[in-house]
């Protein structure tokens, strides 16, 4: 499946969750009954398989690995990604990071993710990625993003729209 694919799945399952209706519990429980987190590992598997040669594709399967981290079940829809995805999108930025192929936008959410302790411990082995969160030398949030284009994205789109410091559209 393409990226641009991806996007829509993640979008429609996104609309199915913010439908979901009842306690915290019971939009716990039916984010499983109704297979969103079931999709959302499928969609986070074939972003590792596609990260390897798209930085689109590692941004959009690391921040799914954050937010599953971050953020409940039943906000998210996300639950048990596949800890191999996980491991393979992590090993693939952290050679990434130790050949300093990057780009601003990876740099602002490496760095935006840091400020969070302890989600990625228990990546202990990628020494560069590491490296990478201690940084005492961060690149800020950018003042504004095409939220057009942001939109467009899938979940992680959807959550940099909802900062209100990158509420600002620019082209």
């Amino acid at each position: 499946m393409n990226i641009d694919k991806l996007a829509i799945k993640e979008q429609n399952l996104y609309s199915s969750l913010m439908e979901l209706e009842g306690t915290i519990e019971e939009k716990s429980d039916k984010v499983v009954y109704f297979r969103i987190s079931k999709e959302y590992r499928e969609i986070h598997q074939e972003y590792s398989r596609l990260a390897k040669n798209d930085l689109e594709a590692l941004k959009r399967g690391l921040f799914l690995t954050w937010y599953s981290i971050v953020e409940p079940t039943w906000l998210t829809g996300i639950a048990d990604l596949d800890e191999d995805s996980e491991e393979r999108i992590i090993k693939i930025l952290d050679r990434r990071l130790k050949r300093n192929i990057t780009d601003y936008e990876l740099d602002w959410m490496l760095d935006y993710y840091s400020g969070w302790d302890y989600v990625f411990e228990r990546f202990t082995d990628f020494k560069n990625f590491q490296n990478r969160l201690k940084s005492k030398s961060k690149t800020e949030l950018p003042n504004e993003i095409n939220r057009m284009k942001m939109g467009q994205r899938g979940q992680m789109g959807v959550y940099w729209n909802s900062l209100t410091r990158l509420n600002k559209t620019s082209s």
